[in-house]
């Protein structure tokens, strides 16, 4: 395992991970263009989001240290949902999420001065029908605008809307972190 990492994410959720699994990190975080290339696929963007985060940092690391950069997204019959701009943008994800399948896709990029290591994982997560009361409900009094979909599963929408994963539930919380020690092993 690396010596020193760095998170490059002041996420609670990956910061709570990370120390679940037993890591000692740094965190760090710049302000990366999150802007992605024209063409890519949904599924591949978080890739290389979590890329550009991590390479923000390659000039400043040393050869002991390691950068963890990650980014999610919800994808709805193709269709990204990010992080709400507002209120009503929350409102709106939920609704159309309501009732659905969608996929929850984090992308991570592992890197050092000498190895770079960049991957996704995909996750399906199963809603209930949500009525226009619940969706409001959680939207005023959870505050989901730091969140990709408008939701965190770890909150009261998980526990009343979503009745299925496939896949890796950690990964919707915000990082595969099972994934993410595999690949540390290996530096």
């Amino acid at each position: 395992m690396p010596r020193n990492i760095i998170l490059a994410s002041n996420s609670p959720r990956r910061k709570e991970l990370m120390t679940m699994a037993g890591f000692e990190f740094e965190v760090k975080s710049k302000n990366v263009d999150e802007n992605h290339l024209v063409g890519i696929k949904p599924e591949e963007i978080p890739a290389h989001l979590a890329a550009k985060k991590a390479k923000a940092f390659l000039a400043e690391i040393t050869e002991n240290e390691v950068v963890i950069g990650a980014d999610t997204i919800v994808i709805l019959n193709g269709k990204i949902y990010e992080k709400p701009v507002d209120r009503n943008d929350a409102i709106e994800m939920l609704s159309a999420l309501s009732g659905q399948m969608h996929e929850v896709v984090t992308g991570v990029c592992i890197l050092s001065k000498e190895k770079e290591v960049v991957f996704s994982v995909k996750t399906k997560v199963y809603f209930n029908e949500l009525n226009k009361d619940e969706i409001e409900f959680y939207v005023d009094n959870y505050k989901p605008f730091d969140k990709a979909g408008s939701y965190a599963c770890q909150e009261w929408i998980g526990a009343v809307a979503i009745n299925q994963f496939e896949g890796d539930y950690f990964n919707v919380v915000g990082l595969p972190i099972n994934r993410v020690y595999q690949e540390l092993k290996k530096f």
